[in-house]
């Protein structure tokens, strides 16, 4: 399952589009996500760093106190520029996509890595 943190309707319908066949949920605030996030099997978090509410950073580091969560892989998507993935690293940040300059297949590529094949 893949958990998508985007407070933007036209990204969540562009993530809903590409990843059309995975169990994905979408959440526009990091609380939200993490009050019902405690007992999902999740493979992949989709995260933008600004959110409503408590931002990208905040949850990062929410989910390390999680320890079944501190070992998803968190693909980092957002216009806004940040550390290194090597820097990220020990927040879970398994890749940073900037929104300017991904492409589809992006998403597509860490799903399939993350997440597995699409389900038939």
């Amino acid at each position: 399952m893949i958990l998508v943190l985007e407070d933007d309707k036209n990204w969540q319908d562009y993530y809903r589009s590409l990843l059309r066949g995975r169990e994905v949920h979408f959440f526009a605030d990091g609380v939200a996500a993490m009050d019902d996030v405690d007992d999902k099997n999740l493979n992949l978090i989709i995260l933008d760093v600004m959110l409503i509410g408590p931002t990208g950073f905040a949850v990062l580091n929410e989910l390390q106190s999680y320890s079944h969560l501190a070992r998803v892989p968190v693909v980092i998507v957002s216009n806004v520029e940040l550390p290194s993935e090597a820097q990220l690293s020990d927040y879970g940040v398994a890749k940073v996509l900037d929104k300017a300059t991904m492409v589809p297949r992006d998403i597509l590529e860490v799903a399939e890595r993350y997440d597995g094949p699409i389900k038939k």
